[in-house]
């Protein structure tokens, strides 16, 4: 069993390497069994295609983006500096994987309802998360609003809309440049402001 983790591993990481060099369709499963040092019939032994790696690939991003965003935050933080830290870890998780990132933000939707699913299960994973971010902070501070789940959503929704425009319109900027935008909308939206 442990092999056989070891081996999907190494195949989302040769996706993600693979990325790194060409366009997710340019890509084929070659290029992604070279790069994770493994044959095609051990891929297919992990995934059924291409895009059912992507799919996995992009779960397991989102796990590690999570304990990034966990690492950032604290419950002896401030709500300011709570909320500074957690967007500044996962936009700067965001911008040290830009290939890979522009593909799960991109090629990601194009997969139809699988994608799109996989990018709702993200999501929400995220917006449970600010929830409880501010549910712990009303214990210290009355200002702060509860968030709905969509609410929260909305929120997750409008970043990741910021961070998409900026993969695909901007060429070599940066996404910290996005944090005092997005720290904002936090703050306005968990302050009950419109």
């Amino acid at each position: 069993m442990k092999a056989e983790t070891s081996y999907r591993i190494r195949l989302l990481d040769g996706l993600a390497q693979a990325l790194e060099k060409k366009r997710y369709r340019e890509i084929t499963l070659a290029d992604i069994a070279a790069a994770a040092r493994v044959s095609r019939r051990t891929f297919y032994e992990h995934f059924q295609n291409k895009d059912d790696c992507l799919l996995a690939l992009a779960d397991h991003t989102s796990k590690g983006m999570m304990v990034a965003v966990l690492e950032a935050s604290s419950t002896t933080k401030v709500w300011s500096v709570l909320v500074r830290d957690i967007t500044q870890a996962y936009l700067f998780f965001i911008e040290s994987k830009p290939h890979l990132m522009r593909a799960l933000y991109i090629d990601l939707a194009a997969l139809g309802e699988s994608g799109v699913q996989m990018r709702r299960k993200v999501a929400e994973q995220f917006a449970v998360f600010l929830q409880k971010q501010v549910e712990q902070q009303r214990a210290h501070d009355s200002t702060l609003q509860s968030l709905s789940l969509l609410m929260s959503m909305a929120l997750v929704a409008g970043i990741n809309e910021l961070i998409l425009y900026e993969l695909t319109e901007k060429d070599n900027g940066s996404l910290m440049a996005l944090a005092p935008t997005a720290e904002e909308l936090i703050h306005r939206v968990a302050a009950g402001q419109q």
